[in-house]
């Protein structure tokens, strides 16, 4: 190159013009990876069936912009989207995850689903047939997979760090009962479950990430506590491998605590069901006091919109919905029937 001749700049990636459907409580939590990530995505449509929930997430959270559109239900979404809409994020009550992302993959658009994916794993195969053959992202927005903790746990699994895998144990409490009384969350219809569908579910999300391998057996107690849905839960689980598991999930108690240890013949690993925080001991080294944590930290649409622009992997993607999905159907139907549940094969 010649002496003032211009060095070409490279061409920035084209934001990714995103959609939120669903404007309630959680949705907050959205507008705040937006926010976080302006260089990589933008907001350019609200969905909400509550017209109120609508105007105020737009102006409590993006200031009633403008070029933002809104739109009173997902079908007028579709039928009539803003110019260059990508991708669709989901907040919306689990039973509605499946309609609503058959609908956005048969319009051609990528797809950020809340969790679960789905409440029946019926519903799980066939949204992984339509991923497949319609070669749109679709990923699930559990935190866990996303960060650099499990990131390092899963990596250390896939060398053999902690040897062949021996037992799972996992919890998680709250105050759920009474902190999403009267709410779409006890509601069976929308919910599909209590709490085991929804904190619970990243605990089981968690595990199934990590170890990435299916339930082969399930034994699950549970408690309504008086109302329409389970709010506490106890199970013993079997995993393929011989890996054997508890779980407790405690819904009617004060304040928030959670974890998972993961052992194994060479070493054990504790971390939140979130992660945040990781606990690594080795048989022969000890406790690794500062493990060297190298792997990347994302949150669920920072990574989303880096994948859809090329500059990342999926870290949360259908196959988890799967795993999920059908240890949800054992452990309710364990509940319900007071016997194990022995699984048949998910269509991995």
């Amino acid at each position: 190159m010649s002496e003032g001749e211009c060095v070409p700049k490279k061409k920035r990636p084209e934001k990714i013009k995103l959609a939120i459907v669903g404007c309630g409580g959680h949705a907050g939590y959205h507008a705040q990876q937006v926010h976080s990530n302006s260089d990589l995505m933008e907001v350019v449509a609200l969905c909400d069936i509550k017209r109120d929930n609508l105007e105020n997430y737009h102006r409590n959270k993006f200031g009633a912009e403008a070029k933002i559109r809104l739109y009173d239900s997902m079908d007028d979404l579709m039928r009539d989207p803003p110019p260059g809409l990508r991708a669709v994020s989901l907040v919306t009550p689990h039973t509605t995850h499946f309609e609503q992302s058959m609908a956005a993959l048969d319009h051609g658009y990528d797809v950020m689903c809340e969790k679960p994916m789905v409440t029946r794993s019926e519903h799980a195969q066939e949204l992984a047939q339509k991923v497949a053959s319609s070669g749109r992202q679709f990923q699930i927005a559990f935190q866990a997979p996303f960060t650099a903790e499990f990131a390092y746990i899963r990596d250390a699994i896939a060398r053999g760090d902690l040897g062949e895998l021996q037992t799972i144990n996992a919890f998680s409490c709250q105050g759920w009962r009474n902190a999403t009384r009267g709410t779409w969350r006890q509601d069976p219809k929308q919910s599909g479950g209590g709490q085991m569908y929804d904190s619970g579910a990243h605990v089981f999300n968690s595990i199934a990430w990590l170890i990435d391998r299916p339930v082969e057996e399930v034994f699950c107690v549970s408690d309504n506590k008086g109302t329409a849905v389970d709010i506490n839960a106890a199970m013993t689980i079997r995993w393929e491998g011989g890996v054997l598991g508890s779980v407790s999930i405690s819904g009617n108690t004060p304040g928030w605590q959670e974890g998972i240890w993961v052992a194994g013949e060479k070493g054990r690993i504790s971390t939140g069901i979130h992660g945040g925080r990781l606990e690594h001991i080795d048989a022969e080294k000890g406790l690794i006091k500062y493990p060297q944590v190298t792997q990347e930290n994302y949150t669920p649409l920072q990574n989303f919109a880096l994948c859809l622009q090329g500059k990342a992997k999926p870290r949360c993607g259908v196959r988890y919905g799967i795993l999920h999905s059908w240890l949800m159907d054992a452990l309710y139907k364990s509940a319900a029937q007071g016997k194990p549940v022995k699984l048949s094969k998910p269509p991995l």
